[in-house]
């Protein structure tokens, strides 16, 4: 897991549709140290296509799931893990006290009902593992460069239409502050260990004033490709050839 440039993989891996290379790869860079708590089996929440635990993990995972049917199938293929399973965090097919470890990447905020997604965690992890996540808090919106501006009487809800289509772009159900996720999850014996911000303020800025703006250069709906993630594949070294 050491020395991997994640910067570069994920620029690569995500191309051409992506801004998210630059947020992801704080979040691997992050993460990455703490992965040594868990022990198998484990289990990747919202594992998606199986990407993220492919870049970060040298060996298979004991299981994933997640709530697509596309991703379940990529994942399935992709030989990441040795079970998939398709369905939600509320009801997660495995036994009770079973997990040495749960990995979670950037999910949690797509999940509604964070209480029952607690309760889960805590029924299938046994005595004394470890839940590796990362995931979005409000923090996000308060350093968003744009969502600051906008933050006052004149412009206050220009803002909270332009948050309210982020959030319905990415799909985004469930944000908390730590503070709330740690009360929630106590409820259920799981104590927060350890915290951090992982984007620095000049990251998000960056990605934020210019991505956030950009989104809108096309049509009527946000999209994905922007401005700063343009400049990351022009000035970045990888191997992907860049289309006119």
């Amino acid at each position: 897991m050491k020395n991997k440039d994640y910067l570069k993989i994920l620029l690569e891996k995500y191309y051409p549709i992506h801004f998210f290379s630059l947020f992801r790869a704080h979040e691997l860079y992050s993460v990455s140290p703490f992965l040594k708590y868990l022990q198998e089996p484990i289990l990747d929440l919202g594992c998606g296509d199986g990407l993220i635990a492919s870049i970060l993990f040298n060996e298979k995972l004991e299981y994933g799931i997640d709530a697509s049917e596309h991703a379940v199938n990529l994942a399935s293929t992709n030989n990441v893990y040795n079970k998939v399973f398709l369905g939600n965090a509320h009801n997660i097919p495995v036994p009770n006290n079973c997990l040495g470890g749960i990995f979670s990447n950037c999910v949690f905020e797509h999940i509604p009902n964070i209480d029952k997604l607690a309760k889960e965690i805590s029924r299938i992890l046994k005595p004394n593992a470890y839940l590796v996540t990362t995931c979005l808090t409000p923090q996000y919106y308060e350093l968003n460069p744009l969502f600051k501006l906008l933050n006052n009487p004149l412009t206050k809800k220009i803002r909270e239409i332009l948050i309210t289509k982020e959030n319905e772009l990415h799909n985004h159900v469930s944000i908390y502050t730590t503070d709330e996720y740690k009360e929630i999850f106590a409820k259920y014996g799981l104590i927060l260990e350890y915290q951090k911000y992982y984007s620095t303020k000049k990251s998000i800025y960056k990605t934020c004033l210019l991505d956030t703006l950009s989104k809108f250069r096309w049509s009527k709906t946000l999209s994905h490709r922007g401005l700063y993630i343009d400049y990351l594949y022009k000035k970045y070294p990888t191997n992907i050839k860049m289309k006119c």
